[in-house]
C-alpha cells in the first residue's frame, strides 16, 4: 500500500542507523503494523484504539509494545460536536476495557500504554478534564499513561498562540504537570527542551 511504501523504508533506515533505538509507528492498519514490526518497529501507536481485531492479532502475535489511543468517531468526523456525559470516566473506561482484554489474552502489562487522545474527538473542556485526571486511566493494574499534547490546538486556544511553532512554552507547561502527575510517556516535537525541563524538575523536586 501507499502507507507501507512511505513508512517501511524509514523504519528500515532508522533501525540500520541505530540498532538499539526505540521505534514507534503510527498506524490504524494491521497490514502496515505487521510490516512495520518486521522492519524493526518496537511499538504500534493505534489512534483508533485497537478497534480492528486484526490489529489486536498483530500485537499479540508479535509481542510488540502498543499504545492504545482513544478517539471518538473517525479522523474525518471526530471534531464534529464531540459529546460526553463524563468525559474522563468514559474515555478511561474504554481504554481500560481494551487494555484489560489484551492483558487477559497474555500481553505483558509493561508493553501497554494508554493515551486519552487529546484533540481526537474532544473539545477544549474535554481535553482539560482528561489532563486533570490521568489517574483514572491507570486502573488497579497501573497501566502506563501517555500524553501527546505538544503544540496542539488546545494550547493555542488557552495561550492565544495561533502558530503551532509558537506553543513551546505552553507545551512545556503541560509537560511539567505530566511530570508531577506521574505520566509515564510524552510524545513531543521539541525533545531537547523537554529533556532539559525534566532534568531540572528531577533535581528540584
Amino acid at each position: 500500500t501507499e502507507e507501507q511504501q512511505r513508512v517501511i523504508p524509514v523504519i528500515e533506515g532508522l533501525r540500520k542507523a541505530n540498532s538499539d533505538g526505540f521505534i514507534s509507528v503510527d498506524t490504524r492498519r494491521a497490514s502496515v503494523a505487521r510490516a512495520a514490526i518486521k522492519a524493526g518497529a518496537d511499538l504500534i501507536n493505534d489512534v483508533s484504539g485497537l478497534r480492528d481485531s486484526a490489529m489486536v492479532d498483530v500485537v499479540l502475535e508479535s509481542g510488540c509494545g502498543v499504545c492504545i489511543m482513544h478517539m471518538q468517531g473517525t479522523p474525518t468526523t471526530m471534531q464534529k460536536e464531540p459529546s460526553y456525559t463524563k468525559c474522563a470516566e468514559e474515555v478511561s473506561h474504554q481504554l481500560l476495557e481494551t487494555a484489560r482484554a489484551l492483558k487477559t489474552a497474555g500481553h505483558p502489562i509493561e508493553l501497554i500504554a494508554l493515551d486519552p487522545g487529546i484533540g481526537f474527538g474532544k473539545n477544549l473542556d474535554h481535553n482539560i478534564e482528561l489532563l486533570q485526571h490521568p489517574d483514572l486511566m491507570r486502573g488497579i493494574e497501573g497501566f502506563a499513561v501517555l500524553w501527546g499534547v505538544s503544540r496542539k490546538s488546545m494550547i493555542g486556544a488557552i495561550t492565544g498562540k495561533e502558530n503551532p511553532g509558537d506553543r513551546l512554552a505552553g507545551t512545556l507547561g503541560v509537560a511539567a504537570v505530566a511530570h508531577y502527575e506521574g505520566v509515564d510517556l510524552l510524545r513531543v516535537h521539541d525533545v531537547t527542551e523537554h529533556a532539559d525541563l525534566l532534568k531540572m524538575l528531577d533535581v528540584l523536586a
